[in-house]
């Protein structure tokens, strides 16, 4: 199955699913999340974990689906557990060293739906996600 964007329950009830976010450094030297503006808020790039994959593998591959990166240069930041309606749902937290694309925007590919948005902008989607602990991305 092709990934996803994760908001509904329903896709979460029926499979095993894990999400992501990348940062970057933005024109300002600031880092923004890779997100889907929603509705209401945002939500984070989600796949489905496929039998004999492990959830890393599903995300990378989700990742090289509708970014313009080296994924070699990705560096896994932190691993945390989000809690979406019920349901626990692995998050990888991925920070991405765009040096040779001076604007985040040039990482996503030809008509994605995902943009780039800085952390005040997202505290809402934090918040309905309810991760555990004290995430440390967000400290960054």
């Amino acid at each position: 199955m092709a990934g996803r964007i994760l908001r509904g329950v329903n896709l979460i009830a029926k499979n095993h699913y894990v999400a992501c976010t990348v940062l970057v450094k933005d024109e300002e030297d600031r880092y923004v999340f890779l997100v889907k503006k929603e509705v209401e808020g945002f939500s984070f790039p989600a796949t489905e974990v496929l039998p004999k994959k492990t959830g890393l593998a599903c995300i990378i591959e989700r990742i090289k689906e509708v970014l313009h990166i080296d994924v070699e240069k990705l560096e896994l930041n932190e691993l945390t557990n989000a809690v979406v309606q019920n349901h626990s749902v692995p998050l990888f937290v991925f920070i991405y060293d765009n040096e040779s694309h001076p604007s985040p925007q040039d990482l996503l590919k030809d008509n994605s739906e995902l943009s780039w948005e800085h952390s005040e902008k997202i505290t809402k989607t934090l918040e309905d996600w309810e991760i555990s602990g004290v995430p440390q991305f967000l400290l960054i």
